[in-house]
């Protein structure tokens, strides 16, 4: 450090000016020493306490004040500004102060200015020269020291003042009094520690800091933020450090924070920008740790609207801003955003710092956000950013510090905290949209460019791997950048840099398909890649074909296929799934390289072309092969095999017939037979489907026939098997077979070559002789179709021989084909004229061969009906008989049965024509012969009954239900029925003997068998005036005859007017047969009655049949058609007002006279809606026959009156004969009507008093009504009940409600309760009401019941906003309110009152609770003993669910509220909290209250309590690793502990395990590289006593070990290894922080070690050997610990005991008296076995160690240690 120096005379002689200086303040100022005092002195004295007190916030301010004022400072040419903060461990001012902080400051020192500013307020000697570069300007802040320090000194250019915050006893002033200090500290003080060999600095700040605040300053110091340098322009290096007598035991670390500036020459237009080097190293051995900035500075000038008076001086803004490449120096407190020129507390969530001259109020804490200063600062930030982004994109001095794409992470992607700020967030979006920024792929030269975000895509990886393969295989990429858009550079298109890409708006990766399909199809990506790069293209495009808009990718040409010259071919999708192309491909690529070379060879038949073979090779090769394949299947490409190719050419060829092709398709089944590609059944199905070409070179579908100069089959049928489309028929004596046989064409027997492939001559046509491709007459099968030659003459032996082929067909029958012969085939046999007959030629089923049995009568028969011929049999010599079955099975018959049913056939097809009378008589002869011979079957029957053959009136019909009679009723029976009759004339008289015969064939011959035909045939006639009385009559006859199954008939009769009345022809059952006794209700309405004049008095013998056709014949049924005839009139509109009284007046006459049918009729009318209304008709029972007591309920109900206008006033005379119909004539009766009809008004105020009394009279009547009749009174009630619940129509104090939502107000309820505190009835408007009609009111709903009070009142409560009125209520549910723990489901509110008015809030019960006993809660929860009193509290707790106290859920919620708040947790919460933990701590809780806390309270070294992730936190079980670790972390690593113990908390250990917190000794990883040699084992520690003390602890029944094991361990430590260092031993402990991803390291030093992983005791030789420190309490703490561990295992929960119990023994030398009485007080005892072990471990040393003086005693350890210090 350089500084002034200055000679001794001139020191005192400045010291002495100095003090003068001061001497004239006290007085001049302060009037110390003069009689006379400043009035003032009092007010000035509050004032500075008031502002020193309230000014900060923390204690950290007095530093940035401290900070400010040296850079405000004032340094000598070629000094390098420094700051130093020293703290020293004892006061050097001698005022009793614990430790003092000084400030060093190389500067030139204070000025008389200086001082007179220090004692005054606000007298700064910086102000309005902020345009010369100061910083500070208010006057007060130096004193901000006062919050830690009591008496601050300062001691500058011969001044050695200090302040004193107490009022001065002369004047009672403080803080700015100054006094002169002679003598502590001296300059010679001050040299010491600042250092002896350095030159003392010009200034000195002396702060002998307050009790209270030594470990907040030491927290603070250790915190102070590297940055807080980088605004500064003067200060370049401040370090911190601790000075105290011993160097070993300091506190704080050395802490050193330099700042290295190198500048880069970039100024333009007012803007400049450097890089700086920011460095901390805390500590002399720790690495020193560094950070660059990039510090970019802009002027901009004030703008007139922004000035402020503070900063008047100014007219430019310079803005910085400073950007960290690197891990940002964190130490302390979170990241600062925002700089006035020092840190601020101020969060944006920026990457990068922003420096400006902000206005700042008196806490330094925050800026004035709402100062118009400072928001035009901000207004200036994103323009200031976006040139320095832009500046260091765009210069090449910076490339080599930052790289391009880390620029990009200083851009604000996260959201700031406070809106102004995120104002600046927004405006720094929208300037960088515009800008060049985003680094982008360049395919064509590979060099990055930068595009503006709006030009830039986003693109798959698997594209973005594509496109570079092509680039690697040479293909030129430079149509890329053609598509309109960029490609995001690839080392910036990685996730992390997501929340970049997301803040530009950049297009995401989703939206790039469009651009990646342009991109193929544009930069014709398929055509020009190698096929390794095209199978990867097509690998992309199946994984990501769902995503690719359709319209964009089905057009390009992404898909290759060989065309017929071998040339490659692209085709889109679209072309392949609107099927103009059809693309193949065999996944087999062995079998796809075959069919492709055959598919070109025939010039790709049908349009059918094969993707390329390499590209088949490699995608089969390829990993995604099955999503390919999927891929290729689903856009359309036909998947296929040799097999399938085959067939599917051969289906083509069908159709297009082209001769060389199919000859081809033959030789590819050849070959690829030959070549094991197709097997014998694949073979065999494939030729069945495949055409041949014939001899005359035509293509068809037929089975080949071998050639005929080699064949059968010419014998039969002729010179040729095929016959063309107009061809005649062959020569005389020849026909053709017409099946799918056709002579094979010689091309296949010739010698070819086809896809380099030969054929030798003759071997194809082998090889479709063998697979049944070409056959011969033997085997030759008919097709299911006719033959044609059956149907020529054919000569002998033609005729012969075809017998003798369907011989050989019939045997294949029993063959194991079971081969049966084609159905139309052997019926072309059967029926073909080809069979020689003595009477010419004919078909084999009209042909008998003659055996000589047959009967006579058969023959002649036959010979009748011209149906037989007999064979030829000379015409065949005589051969023909060798064919007997063959004959038969073609249908010749042989023997009578034969001939019978060759007639029988014969006959059958005649039947359904018109046949001669003769031939109908000579049929019946036939019937005759046939059933007296029993050889009428029932299906021939069945076909004579069926047959149209018989002739009756309507033609040709059959037999079945014609009628043959002789009767005179023929003729009726014929006008009502459509019956056929026979003609008797066609037949002549003979048919008259043949009766027994029709009748067989189902003709009708009986009168009263047509009776039972007449309902299935009967018709009227058109005109039914034709039917007569015959008719009339034949029709009741068939009813009487038929009975129960005239049903039919009487329906089909019932409806038709037909029957002859009095106003003519009506159906049946408008018809009445009167009776004598009618007269006068006949005469009420004009009815039809049958004509008896025409029918004569015969019709009366048949009334039980009239009346079963529906004829009126008793009383009651003409009252039914009276009823039919009313409500005939009814729907016509017809019933006048006249018929209704003429009604009246019938009901009237015959009321007395004809009781019963006078009941039909009035029920009738009763039903019937025929009363006219105003509104319409009603039926009886619903109207009303008006008078003067329906007024009162008229504005309600729209009453159903009677339309007496209508009726006139004669109605009236008829009031009893309507009471009877059940019209309504007395009011009494009516309240259903108003019941039915209520229609309460939606204002409620438009229902009076007298409405509600006339509504609850109503609801009177009909529950009185109820009680004694009416089914359906008691549901009228119901509704009528349910419409006054359902409406507001009752007025209460709190507006018109609902019955149910009333409440009836009991006077014995004043003294707590008052009537407007709930919706009671308004009796001030009612009257007496509740007097009268309260019965009737609780029916309707409403409450009197002072529990259903209470429960309405509950629901309400929430209404009420005053608190008198919710305290009334609370006290009124107290006392009145029974069943407590049901309501609870109403309300979840309580009302916390105001403690100044009559308001409140209502809060969710929640957030209550009755009481906090420990005061933790109140700005959490509602305590709500505080707002009511006691005998509430209960009732409140139990209505409301309030918990009595916070519930461990609340603790948790509660603690993780302070974590949340960064609440500075004090030590009595802390009790308090874990206390309630402790006290309720169980295993069911554990789980919950381990995953509701994830932070618990740790201690730092000064003694601060934090917050802290649990999993860096550790129990200090340790306390010398807790003191080593706990200085070297910057923060706390050891959870919090009381300092007194308290029985509340004894589970606190337990409950830190159980979060997983772990000891301090567990968790820390040791290593030793001490240089070790081997000692002897002489003057060993190790001897019978200590053996002793391990036997008896080992067999200790609680640790219950073998004695085996014991022994084992004894002799163990009796061979124990020994190695020794001269040094003490120097361990590494490392201490692992998961969570902050660190690792501390510390070294510990120990005298006596156990090396557990190579079992030996390493030791101090020194110690071990009886030196110096052998006898101290450190080596025998180590001893007994090594020990311990060596005999247990280290994770042993008796490890501690055992050291314990053998330290207890070594501090009393290990003497056997002293270790027997040790074991005997610690409860251990040596077993006889392990007293014989030693015993024969020790036999010569019985008595000897009790002799030795002992190694150590506990005063000689504790008087070393003393001397020590």
């Amino acid at each position: 450090m350089t500084t002034v120096a200055t000679s001794n005379d001139e020191r005192m002689k400045k010291t002495e000016i100095a003090r003068q200086h001061i001497e004239e303040i006290r007085t001049r100022k302060f009037s110390i020493g003069q009689k006379s005092v400043n009035p003032l002195t009092q007010d000035l004295h509050n004032a500075v306490t008031s502002l020193s007190k309230e000014l900060y916030t923390k204690d950290v301010h007095f530093l940035m004040e401290l900070i400010q004022n040296a850079e405000d400072n004032e340094y000598a040419a070629g000094v390098q500004p420094t700051l130093e903060l020293v703290l020293t461990t004892w006061d050097i001012t001698g005022l009793g102060s614990s430790a003092t902080l000084l400030v060093f400051n190389n500067e030139i020192g204070f000025s008389k200015e200086n001082i007179e500013s220090l004692c005054s307020i606000g007298k700064s000697t910086k102000k309005g020269r902020r345009c010369q570069g100061f910083i500070g300007g208010k006057g007060i802040g130096f004193k901000s020291v006062f919050l830690v320090s009591g008496k601050p000194h300062i001691y500058s250019n011969g001044y050695q003042i200090r302040f004193d915050e107490a009022p001065n006893c002369d004047r009672g002033i403080g803080y700015i009094v100054p006094e002169w200090v002679p003598t502590r500290p001296t300059i010679s003080d001050l040299q010491v520690i600042y250092g002896s060999s350095k030159t003392l600095p010009a200034t000195t700040i002396i702060l002998p800091l307050k009790p209270e605040k030594l470990e907040t300053v030491k927290k603070h110091l250790s915190e102070l933020h590297p940055e807080v340098l980088l605004f500064l322009h003067n200060i370049k290096r401040l370090s911190v450090r601790e000075h105290s007598f011993s160097s070993s035991e300091d506190s704080v670390s050395a802490i050193s924070i330099s700042s290295e500036t190198n500048l880069i020459s970039t100024q333009n237009q007012g803007t400049d920008s450097r890089i700086v080097h920011l460095s901390v190293q805390e500590g002399l051995d720790m690495r020193e740790a560094t950070c660059r900035y990039y510090i970019y500075r802009q002027i901009f000038p004030v703008k007139p609207e922004n000035v402020v008076d503070s900063r008047k001086d100014l007219n430019k803004w310079a803005i910085s801003l400073a950007f960290p490449f690197g891990e940002r120096l964190r130490r302390g407190s979170s990241s600062v955003g925002i700089f006035a020129f020092l840190p601020t507390a101020m969060v944006t969530n920026f990457p990068f710092v922003v420096q400006a001259d902000f206005i700042l109020p008196s806490s330094r804490e925050a800026i004035v956000l709402d100062n118009k200063w400072n928001l035009g600062i901000l207004d200036h930030v994103p323009t200031s950013f976006v040139n320095a982004l832009m500046t260091c994109l765009n210069s090449p001095q910076t490339a080599e510090f930052f790289p391009v794409i880390r620029v990009l992470e200083f851009l604000p992607v996260h959201e700031p905290p406070l809106k102004q700020f995120n104002g600046v967030r927004e405006s720094i979006r929208l300037k960088l949209r515009s800008k060049s920024i985003v680094p982008c792929e360049s395919f064509s030269t590979g060099e990055m460019v930068f595009c503006e975000p709006i030009d830039v895509v986003r693109i798959l990886p698997e594209f973005r791997k594509i496109l570079t393969h092509m680039r690697q295989v040479g293909v030129s990429l430079s149509s890329v950048a053609s598509q309109g858009k960029y490609v995001l550079h690839n080392s910036a298109d990685d996730i992390k840099y997501d929340p970049v890409w997301n803040f530009l708006r950049l297009s995401s990766i989703n939206d790039s398909y469009h651009w990646t399909a342009k991109c193929i199809q544009t930069c014709n990506l398929v055509s020009r890649v190698p096929t390794k790069v095209y199978v990867e293209l097509l690998c992309f495009l199946a994984d990501r074909w769902k995503y690719f808009p359709v319209s964009a990718v089905c057009s390009i040409s992404l898909l290759k296929y060989i065309a017929w010259d071998g040339q490659v071919f692209l085709c889109s999708v679209s072309q392949i799934t609107q099927a103009p192309l059809k693309v193949h491909l065999v996944w087999e690529a062995r079998h796809h390289s075959w069919l492709n070379k055959w598919n070109i060879d025939m010039g790709c038949p049908d349009d059918i072309f094969f993707f390329p073979d390499e590209t088949v090779t490699a995608i089969v090769r390829n990993k995604k092969e099955t999503v390919v394949k999927n891929w290729l299947v689903k856009v359309g490409l036909v998947i296929t095999d040799i097999y399938a190719y085959c067939l599917k050419l051969a289906n083509v060829l069908r159709e297009k017939k082209d001769r060389k092709l199919v000859v081809s398709l033959a030789h590819l089944v050849y070959h690829s037979f030959l070549k094991k590609h197709l097997d014998s059944s694949n073979v065999s199905l494939v030729l069945q489907s495949m055409p041949v070409v014939d001899m005359s070179d035509n293509v068809c579908m037929c089975t080949s026939l071998v050639p005929a100069s080699r064949s059968q089959w010419v014998k039969l049928f002729g010179s040729s098997i095929v016959k063309l489309e107009g061809e005649n028929m062959s020569a005389v004596g020849y026909g053709y077979y017409p099946s799918n046989y056709v002579e094979l064409g010689e091309a296949y027997t010739e010698a070819a070559n086809f896809a380099g492939n030969s054929t030798p001559e003759g071997k194809l046509l082998d090889f479709l002789i063998k697979h049944d491709k070409v056959t011969d007459l033997p085997d030759i099968l008919p097709q299911d179709r006719a033959l044609d030659i059956a149907s020529n003459q054919l000569t002998s032996h033609q005729a012969l021989l075809l017998l003798e082929w369907i011989q050989n067909l019939r045997a294949k029958k029993y063959s194991p084909s079971k081969y049966e012969i084609p159905k139309r085939f052997i019926d072309s046999v059967r029926c073909g004229k080809w069979m020689k007959t003595y009477s010419g030629f004919s078909s084999p089923s009209c042909c008998y061969l003659y055996e000589g049995t047959e009967s006579s009568t058969l023959i002649e028969i036959g010979k009748e009906f011209k149906v037989l011929s007999a064979i030829d049999e000379g015409y065949y010599n005589h051969q023909i008989k060798s064919f007997k079955e063959v004959l038969v099975f073609v249908g010749v018959q042989m023997g009578s049965e034969n001939i019978y049913q060759l007639i029988v056939n014969h006959v059958k097809p005649v039947l359904s024509s018109a046949m001669s009378g003769r031939l109908g008589i000579s049929l019946l002869s036939f019937i005759r012969y046939s059933n007296a011979n029993n050889k009428l079957d029932v299906e021939f029957l069945k076909t004579l009954q069926q047959g149209k053959w018989l002739k009756s009136n309507l033609g040709f019909v059959n037999p079945r239900g014609a009628i043959y009679l002789t009767s005179d009723v023929e003729e009726a029976i014929l006008l009502i029925t459509d019956l056929r009759r026979i003609d008797k004339t066609y037949y002549g008289n003979e048919l008259q003997g043949f009766v027994n015969e029709l009748k067989l064939l189902g003709v009708v011959v009986h009168v009263n068998d047509v009776y039972n035909l007449i309902p299935q045939h009967f018709r009227f006639p058109e005109d039914l005036s034709m039917l007569n009385t015959d008719a009339v009559f034949l029709l009741l006859k068939c009813i009487r005859q038929l009975g129960p199954e005239a049903v039919s008939l009487k329906e089909k009769i019932v409806c038709s007017p037909w029957m002859r009345t009095s106003f003519g022809f009506k159906c049946p059952m408008e018809t009445i047969l009167p009776h004598r006794s009618w007269g006068q209700l006949v005469e009420v309405l004009p009815l039809p009655i049958i004509d008896e004049a025409y029918y004569g008095s015969t019709i009366r013998s048949y009334k039980a049949e009239l009346e079963a056709i529906g004829v009126v014949v008793n009383l009651d049924q003409v009252c039914s058609m009276l009823v039919t005839k009313v409500k005939f009139l009814l729907s016509s509109d017809h019933l006048t007002g006249d018929i209704v009284i003429s009604l009246l007046n019938c009901i009237k006459c015959l009321k007395e006279k004809m009781a019963p049918q006078l009941t039909f009729l009035i029920s009738f009318l009763s039903g019937e809606k025929w009363l006219k209304t105003r509104d319409g008709y009603r039926s009886a029972p619903d109207m009303i026959l008006f008078d003067s007591d329906w007024a009162s309920v008229s504005q309600f109900v729209d009453l159903p009156l009677i339309d007496d206008a209508f009726y006139g006033n004669s109605i009236f005379s008829f009031k009893k004969e309507l009471k009877m119909l059940g019209v309504i004539v007395d009011f009494t009766e009516g309240a259903r009507l108003v019941a039915r009809g209520l229609e309460l008004p939606g204002e409620p105020v438009s229902v009076r008093a007298e409405c509600a009394f006339s509504l609850l009279n109503c609801a009177i009547s009909l529950r009185q009504s109820s009680k004694s009749s009416g089914q359906s009174l008691p549901s009228l009630l119901g509704n009528f009940v349910n419409k006054l619940k359902g409406s507001k129509w009752i007025k209460t104090h709190m507006g018109y409600r609902t019955p149910e939502e009333t409440l009836i107000f009991n006077p014995e309820w004043n003294s707590c309760l008052d009537e407007r505190d709930g919706p009671f009835i308004d009796q001030g408007f009612y009257g007496n009401l509740t007097s009268l009609h309260k019965k009737e009111l609780v029916a309707i709903g409403v409450k009197e019941d002072t529990e259903d009070v209470c429960t309405l009142i509950f629901q309400i409560l929430t209404s009420h906003t005053e608190t008198s009125a919710v305290m009334r209520i609370y006290r009124f549910l107290h006392k009145y309110m029974q069943s407590l723990n049901s309501q609870s489901c109403f309300v979840s509110q309580l009302w916390i009152p105001d403690p100044e008015g009559n308001n409140g809030k209502w809060v969710s019960n929640w957030f209550c609770v009755l009481h906090d006993r420990d005061n933790l809660f109140g700005s959490f929860l509602h305590v709500l003993d505080r707002h009511y009193e006691e005998e509430l509290l209960a009732f409140l707790s139990t209505t409301f669910g309030v918990d009595p106290f916070p519930t461990l859920f609340r603790y948790v919620d509660l603690w993780n509220n302070w974590v949340a708040c960064n609440h500075c947790v004090s030590s009595a919460e802390l009790h308090s909290f874990w206390g309630c933990i402790s006290e309720d701590w169980n295993p069911v809780l554990e789980k919950t209250i381990k995953k509701g806390i994830t932070m618990l309270p740790a201690v730092s070294v000064s003694g601060a309590v934090q917050l802290v992730e649990r999993d860096e936190l550790f129990i200090p079980n340790d306390l010398s690793l807790k003191k080593l670790f706990g200085h070297a972390s910057d923060k706390p690593l050891f959870v919090w502990f009381p300092q007194y113990g308290t029985s509340s908390l004894s589970k606190l250990y337990a409950i830190y395990r159980s979060f997983g917190v772990q000891t301090i000794s567990d968790a820390v990883q040791i290593s030793s590289n001490s240089e070790l040699e081997k000692m002897d084992r002489e003057n060993s520690l190790i001897g019978k006593p200590l053996i002793k003390i391990v036997l008896a602890f080992v067999a200790n029944p609680v640790i219950y070990m073998p004695v085996e094991e014991r022994h084992r361990i004894a002799k163990s430590l009796l061979d124990i290894s020994i190695f020794g260092t001269e040094k003490p031993l120097m361990l590494s402990c490392f201490l692992d922080l998961p969570s902050s991803k660190k690792r501390l390291q510390v070294e510990m030093r120990k005298l006596v070690l156990w090396d557990e992983n190579s079992q030996k005791l390493l030791v101090h030789k020194p110690s071990w050997n009886g030196g110096s420190g052998t006898k101290s309490m450190e080596f025998i703490t180590d001893f007994s610990r090594a020990i311990a561990e060596a005999v247990l295992p280290k994770a042993s929960a008796f490890v501690e005991e055992l050291c314990k119990t053998i330290k207890i023994g070594f501090a009393f030398g290990f003497k056997e008296d002293e270790v027997d009485s040790l074991l005997l007080s610690e409860n251990l005892e040596l077993f006889p076995v392990d007293a014989s072990f030693l015993e024969c471990a020790f036999p010569a040393a019985k008595n000897q160690h009790r002799s030795r003086d002992p190694p150590c005693t506990p005063e000689a350890s504790i008087h070393k240690k003393q001397r020590r210090y």
